[in-house]
Parts: C-alpha cells; sequence; structure tokens
C-alpha cells in the first residue's frame, strides 16, 4: 500500500473516530538537535501528511501567540534537561493555548531519565485549554554523549511511532491522562557549556543563528554568552564543518557520571493513551 494512501485513510478513521473529530494537526517542538523533531513530525506525518509546523527553538517564534480550537490536533515535543523542560516552561509554551483541544505530550530524553517533564508539560498545556488524550516518552541520543541512546531514534523508533499513531485513532477526550512525574516538581537545573569557534571555523554565522536563546555574539570568535546558554549543543552538533567545539570540563564530568550507569543499556519507548 503506498505512503499516500495510508495517511489518507488514517487520517480519515482519525477524523471519524467515534471520541472527536479533527480539522488539522499542528506539530509544535524545542529541538535543538533535531532529536525531538524527528518523533513529533513522525506522529504529525502518519495522522495528516498536510501537518502544520511551530518550531519553538526559534525564540521568534517563541514570542508568538498561537490559538486552536476544538477541532484542532497539537502535538508538543521538547528535550528533557536533568529531569525538567529545558527552559521555563510559561517561556516555552505560554502562548500556546487551546479551546477544549485536543493534545498529545512528549518528551525525549538520553537514557537516564525523563522524571518529571512530561507531567510538566502535561500540566502547563492543560492549564492553556488543552485536554490530553496521548503521550510518549521518547528515547533520543544524548546531547552530551553519543554513548547514550547512540543512534537514536532509529528506524525502529520512527516505525513504532506509527503504531502509535494508528492507536491515537482512538483515544477518548472524556478519560484523565495519567502520565508518570512528582508535584512538586524536582528542581531544575541549567548546565551552561562554553563552547569556542576552532581555527578552522569559517564564520559562516550558522551557530549564532541556530542557538535558541541567542547566546553566540553574531561577529567576531562568535563568542558565548554564559548566563543565556542552556547547554544545549546544538551549535556544537550542527555545525558543518565540525568548527564549533566544547572547552569545557563540566562536560567531562557529566560523561563520567552518566556513560557508566546508562551507556549499553536499550530502553523502550513509553507510551500512555486514553482508550477506555
Amino acid at each position: 500500500m503506498g505512503s499516500s494512501v495510508y495517511h489518507s485513510r488514517k487520517r480519515q478513521s482519525f477524523a471519524r473516530g467515534r471520541f472527536f473529530k479533527m480539522k488539522k494537526v499542528t506539530a509544535i517542538y524545542f529541538s535543538p538537535t533535531r532529536g525531538t523533531k524527528k518523533y513529533v513530525e513522525a506522529v504529525a506525518k502518519a495522522l495528516d501528511p498536510d501537518f502544520t509546523v511551530i518550531d519553538l527553538t526559534s525564540a521568534k517564534a517563541r514570542a508568538g501567540k498561537y490559538h486552536f480550537g476544538a477541532d484542532d490536533l497539537v502535538i508538543f515535543g521538547a528535550p528533557v534537561y536533568a529531569g525538567r523542560l529545558p527552559l521555563y516552561p510559561e517561556k516555552l509554551y505560554g502562548n500556546i493555548t487551546g479551546d477544549g483541544t485536543p493534545a498529545i505530550f512528549t518528551v525525549t530524553y538520553g537514557n537516564r531519565e525523563f522524571d518529571d517533564a512530561l507531567l510538566e508539560t502535561k500540566d502547563m498545556c492543560e492549564a492553556n485549554g488543552f485536554v490530553g488524550i496521548a503521550a510518549a516518552a521518547w528515547l533520543a541520543e544524548h546531547t552530551y554523549s553519543a554513548k547514550l541512546a547512540g543512534g537514536r531514534p532509529s528506524q525502529e523508533d520512527l516505525a513504532e511511532v506509527e503504531d502509535f499513531a494508528e492507536k491515537i485513532t482512538q483515544a477518548s477526550l472524556f478519560e484523565p491522562l495519567d502520565v508518570p512525574g512528582n508535584r512538586p516538581y524536582r528542581e531544575g537545573s541549567r548546565h551552561p557549556m562554553n563552547t569556542v569557534a576552532a581555527e578552522r571555523c569559517s564564520e559562516c554565522g550558522l551557530c549564532a543563528r541556530i542557538c535558541p536563546v541567542g547566546a553566540i555574539h553574531d561577529g567576531a570568535g562568535f563568542e558565548a554568552d554564559q548566563s543565556k546558554c542552556i547547554g544545549c549543543l546544538a551549535c556544537v552538533k550542527r555545525c558543518m564543518r565540525s568548527a564549533r567545539i566544547v572547552d569545557d570540563p563540566g562536560l567531562a564530568a557529566i560523561r563520567q557520571k552518566l556513560e557508566p550507569a546508562f551507556g549499553g543499556v536499550y530502553k523502550a519507548n513509553q507510551y500512555f493513551l486514553n482508550t477506555k
């Protein structure tokens, strides 16, 4: 069966489901190193090949205001940083509101734990008018080490997302969605990383353009402002010349702590659905 037919039939089934109707699907994510983006867009595409994207990795996008109705479906996604969302949640999802809007809450993490980040997402979005119908905690390669969930999302992970999307077609708006986590949330922490331009830097300015918090000065030396940096390492991971490097002893310390405990361990993605 061709993919276009498959997606068309799936969307038709979803739109005519006995629980709710859907006009359009919107994928909303914060994804500096693109792992979250892959998962969220895979779900959105499986439900509606004409889905819309709001990429909150951009500060400009986060400054916008967005509202959705009861016949929309919104998929939220962000990576987990030290068990919490990477930014204060009101900065991440605070400008996004719904009106009884069905929503899927997701987070990605790098093989340790997602702790309270999924619950934090759910609480924030439901307070803003969204109704949780499903949630997921996915594995993606850790920002600080390829030994932690390296190579994920894999093709198997993304194929699994298709099955998740199929189950969402039977999700209920009328049952409370339960996800793991604790209130009060664990204390959040920020880990700025000192990154510098190596001699091979071509001064293309990509690092400054893609920094989600505007921490890199767009000019000679492309110096990073540690007071703004959230340690996402988008500047390092996405430099096409591998010319942005970490010059920070904190990175080695984190690796020494995490790799022995969580390296080489395969963890399954977790899914949570309202299907009663």
